[in-house]
């Protein structure tokens, strides 16, 4: 029996062999990022269907501002302000509600970047796109619990407006369901931060 290793050259795998496995490797590669895109697709349809609505719901409280009016009209009463402070009023308290509306939703779509590059706050961003999902998704069915009652907006727009919700939490759902499969986990816990990598 010899003492020496064996030095012959090792049998190379068939060709055909070898090709498979690259291409079956490659192909799971492409089956990850192809989810991933999936997921990122479907945060960036629920931004988008957000943004429709956020606009719809400013349209509608331009249409008809009664109840903030109503509430202007008795603050304004007990200091003698006049009828045209209180229309300014309303008109800047919708500005600022949809001013801050639109904040949120460059927020999520800064996250979907940042989810997109993988950069360094994706556990983060991760985590906010997975809670406003939730979120759209308990509006969606407090929606069917709703009815408009006497107002002066057309009914044909809430209509829409209600569709764009009821979208908007489909694409939160399917997106929420994405998130849940290896691909996405898995692209989590090989997250490593920047401050790590030095």
């Amino acid at each position: 029996m010899s003492m020496l290793p064996n030095l012959s050259p090792k049998k190379a795998p068939p060709v055909g062999a070898k090709d498979s496995t690259n291409s079956a490797k490659k192909a799971d590669g492409e089956k990850t990022d192809d989810t991933i895109k999936l997921l990122i697709t479907m945060w960036s349809v629920m931004i988008g269907l957000e943004l429709v609505h956020q606009i719809l719901n400013v349209v509608m409280s331009f249409l008809d501002p009664t109840e903030l009016r109503a509430v202007a009209k008795e603050q304004a009463g007990a200091q003698g302000l006049s009828d045209q402070i209180v229309d300014a009023t309303v008109v800047a308290a919708i500005l600022v509600m949809g001013l801050f509306n639109l904040l949120i939703i460059a927020i999520m779509a800064w996250m979907v970047t940042v989810v997109k590059k993988r950069g360094r706050r994706l556990p983060t961003a991760f985590l906010l796109l997975t809670i406003f999902s939730f979120f759209f998704i308990l509006r969606m069915l407090m929606l069917f619990f709703a009815s408009p009652g006497g107002s002066d907006v057309p009914m044909a727009l809430f209509a829409i407006d209600g569709c764009v919700q009821i979208l908007t939490a489909v694409s939160a759902g399917v997106a929420y369901a994405l998130s849940r499969r290896d691909e996405p986990v898995k692209m989590l816990q090989d997250y490593v931060p920047d401050d790590t990598k030095r």
